[in-house]
């Protein structure tokens, strides 16, 4: 099992809990959630090893868990999964079966919400593709509870699903209802499209050099609408140039207030490529940094890497078009898309983020270190900064310090907040440094 810590594999929810035991945050980001009750588990198991299977069996029974069925072959599998009413909560698998292996019944399970989750058991051998087999999964959609390397010590894949338990809430939430176009007009007229925003530190002073800006909603009755929500709903209706106009004036306000307080700070918006693609969406842009008194240098303009792997001439176009009216420029999510290296280098950049999924657990994890790294020593070597998004833990921090990166933001700093308490935490600093180490107990906003 150390070889296999070592390569970063979240055994169940305890050991994935104390695997972040050093985060040091500047305030507590957790949030109460709502009652559960959780019910007996229920496995399934797959493997052509019979006394393999008996010794799991056993253990797991021990722990309460209730074994179905003991297969072994992909096919009898697949029929079960198909008559059966209710699916097991987990089932417990090597990576060759007697048809077939684990690759092939994770695609066959692609998407399917009410496929079980996998634990894996591998042989010492079968270790160079464990990678693989987790990458697949999270290709597919499909949960991972966990995986054990054979021999198996006594009780081994009964402790790590020890708190694998499927949890049940006591109350489901209500299905949000669709953001009507009524709605969201409503919100841009009377002024409830708000900009939250979210530090950004650079890594080698801790110093706050820039603040990340994300637009939230606010309904009729007061309640928060979450970006996840409003993006989506304002592109659908045609009006996300609109709210991405506001959200550059609010930003721009922000920014001007900090510099007659003394605190020179840089923006960064999020714009889709569709967006700058019209002239006059981009003049507009400019207007409103002019009628802020803001040099555009003061704001970055952000596109995401499945735009930016587009149409080659297009974005070139369009990129170069921010950059001459003197917007920074900025390829966001970095690491969630296959753009080329190549072609990123054709762009007028002057800023890279790596996306949150090559930062979580970098700290423990070679392979996401190696090509942090090597993609961050590419971007330095074209003059850009380098900004970790997502970063939760001072391992991560500090791991991702040494693959190059120049800047950090996320909740490790603060979650994203309103922008008067915003200005309240900066006004609370000392010359913008961050005392990272520092807990806080509540939140600022």
């Amino acid at each position: 099992m150390s070889s296999a810590r070592h390569l970063g594999l979240a055994f169940g929810p305890d050991q994935a809990v104390a695997a972040r035991g050093d985060q040091e945050v500047l305030m507590d980001a957790t949030h109460p959630k709502p009652a559960a009750v959780v019910r007996p588990g229920r496995a399934w198991l797959l493997s052509n090893d019979t006394a393999h299977v008996a010794q799991i069996e056993t253990e797991l029974g021990a722990e309460g868990w209730r074994v179905d069925l003991r297969l072994r072959s992909l096919q009898h599998l697949l029929l079960h999964l198909h008559c059966e009413a209710s699916p097991p909560d987990v089932l417990v698998c090597g990576l060759q079966f007697d048809d077939g292996d684990a690759f092939g019944l994770m695609r066959l399970l692609t998407h399917d919400p009410l496929a079980p989750a996998l634990f894996i058991v591998l042989q010492q051998q079968q270790r160079v593709v464990l990678k693989s087999v987790l990458a697949m999964a999270g290709a597919c959609n499909l949960k991972v509870a966990g995986c054990a390397e054979r021999p198996l010590a006594t009780g081994q894949i009964a402790q790590a699903l020890r708190s694998y338990r499927v949890a049940v809430p006591a109350r489901a939430p209500a299905a949000a209802t669709e953001l009507t176009a009524e709605a969201l007009r409503s919100m841009l007229k009377h002024d409830r499209l708000q900009v939250w925003l979210q530090p950004q530190l650079r890594v080698d002073s801790r110093e706050v050099m820039g603040v990340q800006a994300r637009l939230h909603g606010v309904a009729e009755d007061g309640t928060q609408v979450l970006p996840a929500r409003l993006l989506p709903a304002l592109r659908r209706h045609g009006l996300l140039e609109a709210a991405t106009l506001a959200l550059m004036r609010q930003t721009c306000g922000f920014l001007a207030e900090c510099v007659q307080e003394g605190l020179p700070l840089i923006g960064s918006i999020k714009a889709s490529m569709h967006s700058l693609s019209d002239p006059d969406f981009c003049i507009e842009l400019q207007r409103i940094v002019q009628a802020s008194k803001v040099d555009p240098a003061w704001i970055t303009i952000e596109i995401s890497e499945s735009d930016a792997a587009g149409d080659l001439p297009t974005v070139i176009e369009n990129t170069a078009r921010c950059r001459l009216l003197g917007f920074n420029l900025c390829i966001a999510d970095f690491g969630t898309a296959y753009s080329s290296l190549t072609q990123l280098a054709q762009l007028p950049l002057s800023e890279l983020k790596f996306d949150r999924s090559l930062v979580e657990s970098i700290d423990a994890d070679t392979t996401r270190r190696t090509i942090v790294a090597s993609c961050a020593g590419l971007a330095r070597g074209l003059g850009l900064r380098v900004v970790a998004d997502g970063v939760e833990t001072a391992a991560e921090l500090r791991a991702l310090q040494a693959a190059g990166c120049t800047e950090v933001q996320g909740n490790l700093l603060t979650p994203p907040m309103s922008m008067d308490a915003m200005r309240q935490w900066l006004r609370g600093l000392d010359g913008l440094r961050v005392p990272l180490g520092k807990r806080r107990t509540t939140s600022p906003c």
